[in-house]
């Protein structure tokens, strides 16, 4: 016996596959999760194509986001599986960027991408469904506050023991909000708690990628300082970053962490603009500048802190948010060396 399908989630797949029989003609079969969910997450479906049959693993995502998809290209749920991601809802550039990445989805708009000979399918621009469901309240754990703690969380999680006091001093948030954090952690099955005063957190990777999901969207827009220019786009090789109170994100972070790219962005993080940094390398301030100062989020004392680089969560989450393919690239390399 197949493991029994939640109604949201069938009723998703439904509706994907019905839209798609109506506008391609092709029938597509739904079968329920096989025994092992790590090989099958949301069940197969078998699509009857000129005498070829082919079975794709299924996993749903309600709502798309561009971050989901890279981080589906970089860190996919079933490697070695051909898969279908059916969603609710596919926008025309989302279209274009998975077929790129070369992951087959269907949406209840009729949006489609397979290809796997004979079959191909290539459907975009089909407007949302009509008749809308009322989109779900995000969790406050994926809104800026909780992305605070729970990036914290992740980094030292043996502070989810402490006092929920001691918590949001170390991470600036209000005691009612980390109160509603761990009560979504522990609806949401990432959090166990033995007793009162033992809590476990559990999926990490599963909580990583939400983080770095939420992170570019709900976050980071805020912690935005300012963008600038300078004239020589090498200035920032001869900088210690520890002489200004700054560290290293994105580019130069993962360059350093890797030696595998060549900075073309750069992003700092510092408590205020350092004016002596901005003085001695003449940066211009600009909207449209390549250096980019963002504002900490964290206080926890971390492995690289005193080589001026961001912890990597954050220089994966800044690369990931790029969608630049070179980036990507060298996200995966800190996934596997960091977190894997």
């Amino acid at each position: 016996m197949g493991l029994r399908m939640k109604p949201e989630i069938q009723k998703l797949i439904d509706d994907a596959t019905e839209i798609f029989d109506q506008m391609t003609g092709i029938k597509v079969t739904l079968r329920n999760a096989g025994r092992e969910k790590n090989q099958c997450p949301d069940g197969w479906v078998r699509i009857n194509h000129q005498d070829a049959p082919i079975e794709l693993a299924v996993q749903v995502k309600k709502n798309l986001t561009r971050a989901t998809v890279l981080l589906e290209k970089v860190q996919p749920l079933l490697p070695q599986k051909d898969r279908l991601l059916v969603t609710t809802y596919v926008t025309p550039p989302l279209a274009d960027l998975m077929r790129r990445a070369g992951m087959f989805f269907m949406d209840t708009a009729g949006n489609a991408y397979i290809n796997k000979p004979p079959l191909f399918v290539f459907i975009k621009g089909n407007p949302p469904p009509g008749k809308r469901e009322k989109a779900h309240t995000t969790r406050r754990l994926f809104k800026p506050a909780g992305l605070k703690v729970l990036f914290t969380l992740l980094n030292v999680p043996d502070i989810a023991n402490l006092p929920y006091r001691k918590i949001a001093e170390m991470t600036d948030v209000a005691l009612g909000t980390v109160e509603w954090i761990f009560r979504d952690l522990k609806e949401m099955g990432f959090l166990i708690e033995m007793d009162k005063r033992e809590r476990k957190l559990i999926k990490l990777e599963d909580l990583q990628k939400r983080w770095v999901e939420a992170y570019p969207d709900q976050l980071r827009p805020k912690l935005i300082i300012g963008r600038f220019n300078a004239d020589n786009p090498e200035w920032w090789k001869t900088i210690n970053p520890m002489d200004y109170a700054i560290c290293w994100g994105g580019e130069v972070a993962a360059a350093n962490l890797t030696q595998h790219l060549k900075p073309e962005k750069i992003i700092i993080y510092g408590r205020k603009l350092p004016g002596k940094l901005i003085i001695q390398n003449k940066l211009r301030k600009t909207d449209e500048g390549n250096i980019e100062f963002l504002e900490p989020f964290w206080k926890f004392d971390h492995a690289f802190a005193n080589k001026g680089i961001v912890p990597p969560l954050l220089v994966y989450a800044d690369l990931m948010a790029t969608g630049d393919d070179r980036n990507i690239e060298t996200a995966g390399i800190i996934y596997d060396n960091h977190f894997a």
